[in-house]
């Protein structure tokens, strides 16, 4: 099977994609609509085969995610904010529901040690999921082996995924590249809701999933990718507002590097008689059932 881009090896080398149009000026259209597709397409074509690891090479940055998704009335608000440094490498991840304070997951992944942490909020704590809020648990054997499985870029790795789906799909599914001045580049790529439904860039409950119909499956969601004159990223975001099959969808997805990471960046772990040890992977499979327990109650 054939590997998907990383979102960073996407994002970087987009900026080969529509360079060669030269210094527009601000706010100029570099290719609009079909030129859009044969222009970007062609280009995209010759890299895409070379995109499988980059996202590694991605150190000592500090990235930021804002999600939110709303079908009807029910809706998800959250904020992904993390950092990697060092050689070996540490890595952090704060996550935080907009919508409940108390819902909050953070992982800790020193460079050192065996072991590797989590801290749940109090909502977690409440609903018995354990009974400090520091969890330790063995880290991975083979460390981190694929890249957009950690939750720094997790979503936007699927992001990315859908963005070059929905291009296999449909050449034309890039739909317009423009300068924004400063030399920085924006890329929009179409992508079927359908598209970001199956590739999980939000995982949706069945319930939900069941009642998507014709309609909404085709209904456009407009991938932007904006990057620096150097290629590095400004922002990668997809955002749509639209109705089908009875029902209202609105979703808003923004993903940016933010600056350059630091220990300081790391968490302070507490004395060690506030964390519980989970020691073993069955230790670990029970905690995580809890944890899909509380997430889903």
């Amino acid at each position: 099977m054939r590997k998907r881009p990383t979102a960073t090896f996407v994002l970087a080398a987009l900026l080969a994609l529509v360079s060669a149009c030269g210094q527009a000026k601000a706010g100029t259209a570099l290719a609009k609509g079909d030129d859009a597709a044969d222009y970007v397409g062609g280009k995209f074509e010759q890299v895409i085969g070379k995109l499988s690891d980059a996202i590694t090479d991605t150190r000592d940055v500090t990235n930021s995610l804002d999600a939110y998704f709303k079908f009807d009335e029910k809706w998800i608000h959250s904020t992904v904010t993390s950092a990697r440094t060092g050689s070996p490498e540490s890595r952090a991840v704060r996550h935080r529901s907009q919508k409940n304070p108390d819902e909050i997951i953070d992982t800790y992944t020193p460079a050192d040690g065996t072991v590797e942490y989590t801290y749940l909020g109090p909502m977690y704590v409440q609903k018995g999921v354990s009974p400090t809020a520091w969890v330790s648990m063995p880290k991975p054997e083979a460390g981190l082996v694929q890249p957009c499985v950690w939750g720094g870029v997790l979503t936007p790795c699927r992001m990315a995924d859908s963005a070059f789906s929905a291009y296999e799909a449909d050449k034309r599914a890039v739909r317009g590249a423009k300068s924004l001045g400063d030399g920085k580049t924006a890329l929009t790529v179409m992508v079927p809701f359908e598209i970001f439904v199956k590739k999980k860039v939000e995982i949706l409950p069945k319930s939900i999933t069941d009642q998507i119909g014709p309609e909404l499956k085709k209904a456009p969601v407009p991938a932007t990718i904006t990057l620096n004159p150097d290629g590095s990223l400004v922002s990668f975001g997809m955002e749509a507002k639209f109705s089908g099959d009875g029902h209202n969808v609105e979703l808003k997805y923004d993903f940016r590097f933010t600056g350059k990471a630091s220990l300081q960046d790391m968490p302070k772990l507490p004395d060690p008689s506030q964390i519980t040890v989970l020691p073993d992977r069955a230790a670990m499979n029970e905690f995580y059932r809890k944890l899909g327990e509380a997430q889903g109650s």
